[in-house]
C-alpha cells in the first residue's frame, strides 16, 4: 500500500486551519470555535476544513493530540538530567510555563478549557501525566519525605501548575508566567513530596 504524499500546498492549508483553530479556541474558548469562525480565521471556506478533517470532533482531537504530544516531548526533553524529584518537578514546570508564554494559545487549547476539548479516554489526553508519573516514580524521594501521587495531591497539583497560566490568560496576573516558577514549585513539593 502506497501513502499518498501532501502537496506543499495542501500542507500549508491544514496548517493554516490548525492555527486557526488554536487561536480561537485559545483566545475565545471552545464554545466559539465554530467551523465557520475558524475557517473565516484561516482564509478559507467550510468546505475546505472537511477536505482536511472528517468533522469538528475529528480536528479538536486532532489539534489536542498535536499540541498535548509537542508539550510531552518538551517535557520529556527538558526533565531527562533531573537528578531527584524536586528538581525533576522544578524543570517540569519551568518547561510547561515556558511553553504557555511561547504560545498560550496552544496552552489554552490544551490545558485550560473545561470541559476537556477532547474524550479523556483517548492516549493524548494522557500523555503528559503518564510521562510525569513514570518519571516520578522511578526517582528516590528526599530523606524525611515521601512521593504522593494519589488521585487528590495529583490533581491538587495539576491545579497549582495550571493556576498561573490561567490567570495570566485571563488578565488577572501579570506575565510572564516563568516567573511563577520558584513558587509553584514550593507548592507543588509540599503536595507532591509531603514529610515521610
Amino acid at each position: 500500500m502506497t501513502t499518498r504524499k501532501e502537496s506543499p500546498t495542501r500542507l500549508a492549508t491544514r496548517r493554516r486551519i490548525v492555527d486557526a483553530a488554536i487561536k480561537v479556541v485559545g483566545q475565545n474558548g471552545v464554545h466559539a470555535a465554530s467551523v465557520r469562525t475558524i475557517a473565516r480565521e484561516a482564509g478559507c471556506n467550510e468546505a475546505v476544513i472537511y477536505h482536511h478533517f472528517e468533522n469538528k470532533n475529528a480536528m479538536q482531537d486532532e489539534v489536542f493530540a498535536e499540541i498535548a504530544l509537542e508539550l510531552a516531548e518538551s517535557r520529556r526533553r527538558s526533565t531527562e538530567g533531573a537528578t531527584g524529584p524536586r528538581e525533576f518537578i522544578t524543570i517540569w514546570i519551568e518547561e510547561s510555563y515556558r511553553f504557555y508564554d511561547e504560545r498560550p494559545n496552544a496552552f489554552a487549547y490544551a490545558l485550560l478549557g473545561f470541559p476537556s476539548i477532547i474524550r479523556i479516554d483517548s492516549d493524548a489526553y494522557h500523555a503528559n501525566s503518564r510521562l510525569f508519573e513514570s518519571s516520578l516514580t522511578a526517582m528516590t524521594p528526599p530523606p524525611g519525605r515521601r512521593l504522593d501521587l494519589s488521585p487528590v495531591a495529583f490533581s491538587a497539583f495539576r491545579a497549582s501548575l495550571i493556576g498561573p497560566p490561567r490567570d495570566i490568560h485571563a488578565g488577572v496576573l501579570p506575565g510572564p508566567a516563568l516567573q511563577y516558577v520558584e513558587p509553584i514549585s514550593r507548592i507543588a513539593e509540599r503536595i507532591l513530596l509531603p514529610d515521610a
